[in-house]
């Protein structure tokens, strides 16, 4: 700040010393020195200076005035500070100049706590909701087993598959025993289709049947795999096969078994991977076969 003058003729000799118009009142000659005063300390500071950060920091002075507007006024000489950031406050009776420079920054580490729980939390929720899908998951596995096992509860439906085996080695085999002939005299309906997840359970237990090579010619697998299969795709195509391999009236073409055959060392070659038609599965091998024996001709034509 310029010396404090009482006489104006001082302040003229002061703003002519400084290269200032020296025309006006006190007052403009006071204001001149002082802005002058200012403009110099902006200038001496570097470019870095201006920039530091450091001026975001929230100052705070104490003045030895009391009027408000010349604790402002001392308060804008300050390095980094810009026309409108100053606030004056009393803390215990006594007034102090600060910046409203950098508050917004006030608060923030908790602000991050709040987003951080708040991400953890959506984390648990869905972690949750993954844990209850693969429950659903097995579940359903859990179903689908009950429902081949109610099927076999059923004394008829179990003569029937019983009945298809039989029938399939007497016709196509050549190799039919006297108690395959029994169980297809003893059978009710005709088993017209393959159902490649019930047959597999016929050879399970003490009175399971002991002809696994025969439940191989119609479904490709051995039935101690097949009763391990839970993707209703695969079981389709492996009765489908067993349908096509077991009818008495039509033959099936050889390019059908061919693809047939293709598929099951595929699916094996995979370990039995079932994802095989998800997207983004690594078994697009297997996919390719699955679907070229649906869009393949499965009987010979006619004569």
């Amino acid at each position: 700040m310029p010396p404090k003058a009482t006489k104006v003729e001082d302040l003229r000799k002061q703003c002519k010393s400084a290269g200032l118009d020296t025309t006006g009142n006190k007052a403009d000659l006071v204001k001149r020195l002082k802005n002058q005063k200012k403009q110099k300390n902006r200038e001496e500071l570097s470019p870095a200076d201006q920039d530091d950060p450091k001026y975001d920091a929230i100052l705070v002075t104490k003045s030895k005035t009391s009027s408000e507007e010349e604790i402002k006024s001392e308060a804008k000489d300050v390095p980094g500070l810009q026309e409108g950031e100053h606030e004056v406050q009393k803390v215990r009776g006594e007034p102090f100049v600060g910046n409203r420079r950098g508050r917004g920054l006030t608060g923030i580490g908790e602000r991050i706590r709040a987003l951080e729980e708040k991400t953890s939390a959506l984390e648990e929720r869905a972690s949750a909701r993954n844990l209850r899908l693969s429950a659903l998951k097995d579940e359903v596995n859990l179903l689908w087993d009950d429902v081949s096992t109610l099927k076999l509860c059923v004394p008829e439906y179990s003569r029937v598959r019983n009945r298809f085996i039989s029938t399939f080695k007497r016709d196509k085999l050549n190799n039919a025993t006297e108690s395959d002939i029994y169980i297809i005299q003893e059978g009710n309906t005709m088993a017209h289709e393959g159902d490649a997840a019930v047959d597999a359970l016929l050879y399970e237990g003490l009175n399971g049947r002991r002809d696994p090579s025969a439940f191989k010619e119609l479904y490709g697998m051995h039935p101690a795999d097949v009763v391990k299969i839970r993707h209703k795709e695969t079981i389709h195509i492996l009765s489908i096969h067993a349908g096509v391999r077991a009818d008495s009236r039509k033959t099936g073409t050889d390019e059908f078994y061919r693809r047939f055959a293709e598929f099951v060392q595929l699916f094996e070659g995979s370990g039995c991977d079932e994802s095989y038609l998800t997207a983004g599965s690594q078994c697009a091998d297997v996919a390719r076969a699955y679907w070229s024996i649906l869009d393949c001709q499965m009987y010979q034509d006619s004569a």
